[in-house]
């Protein structure tokens, strides 16, 4: 009895709360000590009977699910959340991920499903949908980016070369072409360019003309080919 996964389960829908406890019930690794049908009531049985995972659905009068599963995480981080959602949104699961919740499941999902997740969270995996880990994947590295410092452009300097090859992209030529210009290989122009665009910290060529006509670094200050064409 000591080796069962020992699941609470939360929903104010009483069919469906049985319904899930009976399908729980007949699964060699989880054993059910208790359900509640409120929010409240479900933190103060919790508490009480401390379970390895507690299964919250939508519709917790009370203390909303959000708000419970922060409570749990701070007053008994070994209680593995999973929720039960209605809807596979980013913002949603990001939030209850932000909260402390080890797993998201849609109702719909197949009860195999549901029995492959608690035993993750049990294990002290994470789960949740690939299409969700693909975004928090981005979502991780749009955070990543955001906090990374950026050099003050007024310490930059750029090579007589680089500033040769962005005087030459203004001026609408392609690398081929300012290869040709300047009487060096395309993949040197290639080269420069990526150079260039590490040091600014910028995305595209567009950007990189941009920054030299605000500093004045274009030869005769003339309008950039590039730009003029955007107006």
């Amino acid at each position: 009895m000591s080796d069962l996964i020992r699941v609470f389960v939360v929903d104010d829908v009483r069919l469906f709360r049985e319904g899930l406890v009976s399908l729980l019930a007949e699964q060699e690794e989880i054993t059910i000590i208790g359900t509640a049908a409120s929010g409240g009531k479900a933190l103060e049985k919790i508490k009480e009977l401390r379970p390895d995972v507690a299964l919250i659905a939508n519709g917790m009068p009370g203390i909303d699910r959000l708000t419970a599963t922060k409570a749990l995480r701070q007053a008994m981080p070994e209680v593995k959340v999973i929720i039960l959602g209605m809807a596979d949104l980013n913002e949603e699961i990001m939030a209850f991920i932000e909260a402390g919740a080890a797993g998201y499941i849609l109702k719909e999902a197949t009860i195999g499903s549901l029995v492959d997740t608690i035993l993750a969270v049990h294990q002290g995996e994470s789960f949740c949908s690939p299409r969700i880990v693909a975004y928090l994947f981005s979502r991780v590295a749009e955070l990543a980016s955001e906090r990374q410092p950026r050099i003050p452009q007024s310490t930059i300097k750029l090579t007589p070369r680089e500033l040769d090859i962005i005087n030459e992209i203004a001026a609408g030529l392609s690398n081929k072409e300012i290869a040709q210009r300047l009487s060096i290989e395309p993949q040197t122009v290639k080269n420069h360019i990526h150079n260039i665009l590490n040091k600014l910290q910028l995305h595209n060529r567009l950007e990189a003309v941009y920054y030299a006509r605000e500093r004045n670094l274009l030869k005769n200050g003339k309008v950039p080919v590039l730009l003029s064409r955007q107006t």
